[in-house]
């Protein structure tokens, strides 16, 4: 009986090759950039809805304030502290401010008119700050009285108005009476804000 010849195959490799490697590498890599972008954007896309919803709810704020001081108003002239009588509701020629007496009222935080009063909202065309000020009186005898001015908004553009005549006629940009002081209150009042965030903001008030 002849010996048998085996033939003994050569070891097979295991695991990758240094190419394999690289590839799986490199897919890794790729794999874990698109996660950290899609990561980022996510973060980023959370963070702009925040700052949209604190700015919008800081606006609401203060169209709630600007609607509760024309509610309280009433027609009854103001007299500064200089003498100067000023109408119920006053609208400054370049229509950066306005100005309206009021009834008694809780006021922003620290403030109190109990009786009647006047409050002035202001915009500063150059730095697009709209600030508010009151006064606890109507015929205060020192504007020291007035309290002082607070910022309560900011990145507004423009301030616009138009009200509705006893007549029923709607007039943009002026007072009711051009160059008259009254102590009459318009039928209406609409007050637009232009911001920089969210457009044009309207508010709307009636009288009766």
């Amino acid at each position: 009986m002849g010996a048998s010849t085996m033939t003994r195959r050569p070891p097979q490799d295991a695991g990758f090759s240094l190419m394999e490697l690289v590839v799986v590498m490199a897919v890794f890599a790729l794999v874990a950039i698109m996660g950290l972008q899609a990561l980022s954007g996510t973060l980023r896309q959370r963070d702009r809805l925040v700052e949209i919803d604190t700015s919008t709810a800081a606006l609401m704020n203060v169209m709630t304030l600007m609607r509760s001081d024309l509610q309280a108003g009433v027609p009854l002239l103001f007299h500064a502290s200089d003498g100067a009588a000023q109408s119920a509701f006053d609208i400054s020629p370049n229509q950066n401010s306005f100005a309206i007496s009021v009834s008694g009222k809780q006021d922003l935080p620290g403030e109190f008119t109990a009786g009647l009063g006047r409050v002035t909202w202001h915009l500063d065309p150059a730095s697009g700050n709209l600030t508010r000020q009151s006064w606890p009186v109507l015929n205060p005898a020192d504007s020291g009285v007035a309290s002082p001015k607070v910022v309560v908004a900011t990145k507004i553009s423009r301030l616009s108005f138009r009200i509705l005549s006893p007549e029923r006629i709607w007039i943009a940009g002026k007072n009711m009476i051009a160059g008259n002081v009254s102590s009459t209150l318009p039928k209406a009042v609409e007050v637009s804000l232009s911001t920089q965030t969210h457009g044009v903001v309207r508010l709307l008030v009636s009288y009766p």
